[in-house]
């Protein structure tokens, strides 16, 4: 029996389970429809390219679009331990600060505004380079930049 069933391992799912778990008297079950983050393409940017379809995601498409020619787009969403972190080219970001605001004020999602999530965004961060009141050191998310890039790494992002 458990207390807590979490349904998707993505980023959020995870960390939902592991903040659950640190109660020692909750039994947490973290429930994901794909394998675990193993494939060699996920550990390396440039292999973002090769999880844009396959096994580790849905499958999904867009809707015809009027200005595609009226073609259907390729809908990345992750089917993998880790989720959409495991398969966007290790690349971490924030959304805009006016879209949180958007959220709180337009669509009445009470405490969605920025300044409301900005201190949990710097809380979750252990960022090995930037710091000061927009990031964070100590939390559990890792956020680091490649000291030693493999050759592929920098191929990739000098284009």
């Amino acid at each position: 029996m458990y207390d807590y069933v979490i349904v998707g391992g993505g980023s959020a799912g995870c960390a939902m389970a592991a903040r659950l778990s640190e109660m020692p008297d909750v039994k947490v079950l973290l429930v994901e429809a794909g394998p675990s983050d193993r494939n060699p393409y996920i550990h390396m940017p440039c292999g973002f390219f090769k999880m844009t379809g396959g096994p580790l995601t849905w499958g999904y498409k867009t809707a015809p679009a009027r200005h595609a020619g009226g073609r259907q787009m390729v809908y990345p969403q992750a089917r993998v331990l880790g989720g959409g972190s495991s398969i966007n080219a290790q690349v971490y970001t924030r959304g805009a600060p006016e879209d949180y605001d958007n959220w709180a004020k337009e669509d009445g999602c009470a405490g969605w505004s920025w300044s409301a999530l900005k201190p949990y965004f710097v809380k979750s961060e252990d960022n090995d380079r930037l710091d000061g009141d927009m990031h964070g050191k100590g939390g559990p998310l890792g956020v680091s930049t490649l000291k030693e890039p493999n050759v592929m790494t920098k191929a990739f992002v000098e284009g």
